[in-house]
């Protein structure tokens, strides 16, 4: 019987396979491992060793992901579909929120195609950078499904007094990560190994300096692995995410997926492809029809001349006056452009009664509650913007829109607020 027949499912099988398919195809013991480990379904051998040895998380249930890249090379005329599976212990949707996608560089080209299927919403020139994005997606998914972190574009959370002046020395191709559930930050770092090697005493001694503690796990991490990055990982002692988990976590995840060797699928780019998660929901559409709709994360609100729904919980003081100055830089620069002003101003008032309903004038004392989304100054009534002020103010509305969603449940009274956003950044877009 041929030993590609073989599917060992412990570790010793799997040793003992490598074995004979080392003498059978005179390959390296290594490559031989790789090679057993695959025929039983894993990744690569340390794959197959990390999840052996951890018998508990093998039991863990596995939610299969779709991320798929179409590509057109125009010079030749040449076209297809690159497609990578990866099997993540919860749904996709479960891990990040179809807008936080845009929190991170890795997967900000991104967009739901289903419950089991994100796809690249550029069509890339060649069939290598296809693969290449949908890899560096999979990367970014390993590292969510391991640590349960989300993406965030606030920056200055993770960095001593927010101080952009102040970040670790020698930073490069870095995100910032946060905890839903305790709201802490996280700055991870991803340098190329030889930019930092004969820094490491001066990142240390701005670690002391800041309170922050550096770890750098065994996996290699997101950005480039294949060509030498390395995953630092950043976080105020204090205030931040603990570190000790993370590595633990990361330390048991296979290798970073990278785009040599390819183990994914190429296909032509006619018929697209669908996902089976995505047949299956449309099978069941008239049954899901019926089921009972999602809890209402919302409330009624009223005032004399004001009513309507607010989400259920309240944002964090500090998050209200953040999103209210970034409105508020937005409002001073666009008075003439109406799709934008006129939408950003409804958000503000939108926003001011929630944080009226929220908080009661003790815990929010007058002034300081009128200056959260009011009391601006400077406004410019420019009939035009230059294309540098114009990526400035879309990207603190992505933030605003960032802050929301950190801060509230998905509810209609959210969603309504996003959707505006999302209008006045189109008006943006196109003022000249």
């Amino acid at each position: 019987m041929s030993k590609e027949l073989i599917c060992p499912t412990t570790l010793a099988g799997i040793k003992r396979l490598a074995k004979s398919l080392k003498v059978e195809r005179g390959i390296p013991h290594t490559k031989a491992l790789d090679a057993a480990a695959q025929a039983a379904h894993f990744q690569n051998f340390q794959h197959a060793r990390n999840v052996l040895q951890h018998p508990t998380e093998a039991r863990r249930p596995q939610h299969r992901l779709y991320l798929t890249s179409y590509w057109k090379d125009r010079a030749s005329g040449a076209s297809g579909r690159e497609t990578l599976t990866l099997d993540l212990s919860d749904p996709w949707g479960d891990l990040i929120a179809p807008l936080q996608l845009l929190n991170h560089r890795a997967t900000d080209e991104f967009r739901s195609a289903g419950p089991d299927h994100l796809q690249s919403t550029y069509r890339h020139d060649t069939q290598s950078k296809a693969r290449h994005a949908v890899c560096a997606a999979a990367r970014a998914f390993q590292f969510m499904d391991a640590t349960k972190l989300r993406p965030s574009k606030g920056y200055s959370r993770a960095l001593p007094n927010g101080d952009s002046s102040k970040a670790i020395p020698g930073r490069d191709h870095y995100s910032v990560w946060f905890d839903p559930l305790t709201k802490r930050y996280l700055f991870v770092d991803e340098p190329y190994g030889p930019a930092v090697k004969n820094r490491q005493d001066e990142r240390q001694a701005w670690a002391t300096k800041y309170g922050y503690g550096i770890a750098m796990p065994e996996w290699a991490g997101m950005h480039a692995p294949d060509v030498g990055s390395r995953l630092f990982l950043i976080s105020e002692i204090s205030k931040g995410v603990p570190l000790e988990p993370l590595v633990s976590a990361l330390n048991r995840l296979p290798e970073p997926v990278v785009e040599s060797p390819w183990t994914g699928q190429s296909a032509p780019s006619t018929p697209i492809f669908v996902s089976p998660g995505s047949l299956a929901a449309g099978e069941n559409k008239h049954k899901l029809a019926r089921q009972k709709s999602k809890p209402d994360n919302s409330v009624p609100y009223s005032f004399f001349l004001s009513r309507g729904r607010r989400p259920k919980v309240r944002m964090p003081i500090t998050g209200h006056a953040e999103v209210g100055g970034l409105l508020k830089s937005v409002l001073i620069a666009t008075y003439h452009r109406k799709g934008v002003y006129n939408r950003v101003n409804s958000i503000r008032s939108k926003l001011d009664d929630w944080a009226q309903c929220e908080y009661t004038s003790e815990e929010l004392p007058g002034e300081q509650f009128f200056d959260l989304y009011y009391h601006e100054s400077g406004a410019t009534f420019s009939k035009s913007i230059s294309d540098a002020e114009r990526r400035q103010h879309i990207n603190s509305l992505e933030v605003v829109k960032t802050l929301l969603t950190e801060h509230y449940p998905d509810s209609v009274p959210l969603r309504e607020l996003l959707k505006k956003t999302d209008m006045a950044i189109s008006s943006l877009e196109t003022w000249r």
